[in-house]
């Protein structure tokens, strides 16, 4: 802005400067007329319709642009108000969401089905519900393509002293596991540190690296729930995937995830092991 100003008074002085020096008369004829001014009005007027005229070309391109940038913000107030419509409708459908499982927490504690300590589902009942999601899968797509199911253990050992810190992080441990996994994983637990999950869908790959994303984020926090750096904090993965057709009932996968796990223990220290089973 400061330069405009200084230029601006540059050139005035330049053109009174100008003017001062250069006062011949001139004689202007147009058509019939005839105008006798001097040299330096002349030429300055003559500058003044130049820039007149530059500024009333530009007009259009100017009116276009504002015109440009209206309708751009009339967009952006559009989007954005979109923008906070769907958000709402998002957390209206979160808090549902919450509600409902809530809800269906609340049905599961009644029915006795829940663990206490870790508020996930009781181990005991992993192999009924492995055999009811292995029938529901196979009788959606008996003939469309092959659908794996997996079963992932957990061994976590933080080496606490106390029991009464050893219960309050399993039941964090139940809740970043519950948080961080996918829609379609269902979590059981026995309230000692063992946790099994049931993982549909996914292909050995995909588990191994659901699983080691899974053992990173406890292990991450898993410091912090001790309120000290354990030395002694192991988190242990065990695995076993099959194809839903193949798959018969749940025991052989537990067990099978069962020995993975063990494997895992005795590998060494945060061990991933999956198996496929044939």
């Amino acid at each position: 802005m400061r330069l405009y100003v200084v230029s601006a008074l540059v050139i005035a002085f330049l053109a009174i400067l100008f003017a001062l020096q250069n006062t011949n008369l001139v004689t202007i004829q147009l058509f019939v007329w005839e105008y006798q001014q001097s040299l330096a009005l002349v030429l300055l007027g003559t500058l003044a319709i130049g820039v007149i005229l530059g500024l009333l070309v530009s007009v259009p391109t100017v009116i276009r642009r504002n015109v440009r940038i209206s309708r751009q913000q009339t967009q952006v107030e559009s989007l954005l108000q979109q923008v906070d419509e769907k958000t709402q409708a998002v957390q209206s459908e979160a808090q549902k969401t919450t509600v409902l499982h809530q809800e269906y927490e609340a049905k599961l504690n009644q029915l006795g089905l829940l663990e206490p300590t870790t508020a996930l589902l009781r181990r005991d009942l992993l192999p009924t519900a492995i055999a009811a999601q292995l029938q529901q899968l196979r009788s959606r797509a008996p003939e469309g393509p092959t659908t794996t199911f997996g079963v992932l253990t957990f061994k976590v050992l933080p080496g606490l002293p106390g029991q009464d810190t050893a219960t309050e992080v399993m039941a964090a441990v139940a809740k970043i596991l519950a948080q961080r996994s996918t829609p379609t994983t269902r979590w059981y637990s026995n309230g000692q540190g063992s946790f099994a999950a049931t993982v549909p869908g996914l292909t050995p790959k995909a588990m191994t690296q659901y699983a080691e994303d899974l053992q990173a984020t406890v292990l991450a926090q898993l410091p912090s729930l001790v309120e000290a750096q354990n030395g002694d904090a192991n988190v242990a993965v065990g695995g076993a995937i099959a194809d839903v057709s193949q798959a018969t009932d749940g025991q052989p996968l537990i067990e099978t995830a069962e020995q993975a796990v063990e494997t895992a223990l005795q590998r060494g220290r945060n061990r991933v092991k999956i198996s496929q089973l044939a």
